[in-house]
């Protein structure tokens, strides 16, 4: 099946409140920010990227990609920025990755992107955990999104079941689906590429 032209955007929004408040996507790793490791790994299967972030704005915009921050404001959790991605995105389907997943797989999309003929939205499975913060989804959902989150919800997995999300088993890739969020885990890391060069 051919690929559609697909938007990549990384979600950089949040409060940060296992990592002390510091920005995640800002944190290093072998001395590159995580999110750099997540554009690196995705960039190859989209077509356009977009950050959304709520603070250190000219940072995340020295790469040299579109940034935005969340239309809702209060931090209210990645929905906010799917919902405000999914307004600014120009193609039909739009892939939207944590930034604390720097070792996301080469075919990620490949294995999504099979199922968009059946459903709006779809995300990995990694033999244990559910990763709905890494999706594939379609734009015509924003209304949908837009009416949850007026009424107050916040639960991602719980909008996505009320549109009929899909996983995809990635069992066989579950270390792709690390995130990287508290700071024992970040200098856990930093260890291991160490010890492995």
């Amino acid at each position: 099946m051919e690929k559609p032209p697909i938007t990549g955007i990384i979600l950089a929004g949040g409060q940060s409140n296992r990592m002390n408040g510091k920005d995640k996507g800002l944190m290093l790793l072998a001395g590159k920010p995580l999110y750099q490791y997540v554009i690196d790994q995705i960039k190859p299967q989209i077509d356009l990227l977009m950050i959304n972030c709520n603070r250190h704005v000219e940072q995340y915009r020295s790469l040299g990609y579109p940034v935005f921050c969340d239309d809702l404001q209060g931090f209210l959790g990645p929905l906010a920025g799917i919902y405000s991605g999914l307004l600014r995105s120009t193609t039909t389907w739009n892939l939207f990755v944590s930034c604390d997943t720097p070792f996301l797989p080469d075919d990620l999309i490949t294995r999504l992107v099979k199922l968009t003929t059946t459903h709006q939205a779809i995300y990995p499975f990694d033999g244990k955990n559910d990763h709905p913060t890494i999706l594939l989804i379609n734009k015509s959902i924003a209304p949908q999104l837009k009416k949850y989150l007026e009424e107050g919800d916040r639960k991602l997995m719980l909008f996505l079941q009320q549109i009929n999300a899909v996983a995809v088993d990635f069992s066989d890739k579950p270390a792709s689906f690390t995130n990287i969020n508290t700071l024992d885990m970040l200098e856990n890391a930093n260890f291991m590429i160490k010890t492995n060069n």
